[in-house]
């Protein structure tokens, strides 16, 4: 079954909402890039990483630049914590 884009788009909208409160609780700063799916995680002002939706067919968050950094491992556990967090049944489906 595909998904409309506003099914997606909100799906996009609540994660990043999730996101960014979590990322916010513990210290680091969320900032959007203009007209694209991309959002800053900024860990100093000189360093940060990039958090990407990949819209449909794929339609899955991705986290880089990926390194050993133990500040990129605690900042994907946050991120994945918050999305796994979203009550599922957010999303109604017309019967």
């Amino acid at each position: 079954m595909k998904k409309s884009k506003a099914t997606e788009a909100l799906r996009v909208a609540t994660d990043i909402a999730a996101i960014k409160a979590a990322l916010h609780k513990r210290g680091y700063r969320l900032r959007k890039q203009p007209k694209q799916p991309v959002w800053k995680v900024i860990i100093t002002p000189d360093y940060f990483y990039k958090l990407t939706y990949q819209p449909a067919p794929i339609s899955t968050w991705v986290f880089h630049p990926q390194d050993n950094d133990t500040r990129y491992q605690t900042i994907e556990v946050i991120i994945q914590h918050a999305i796994k967090k979203q009550p599922a049944n957010l999303i109604r489906t017309a019967s």
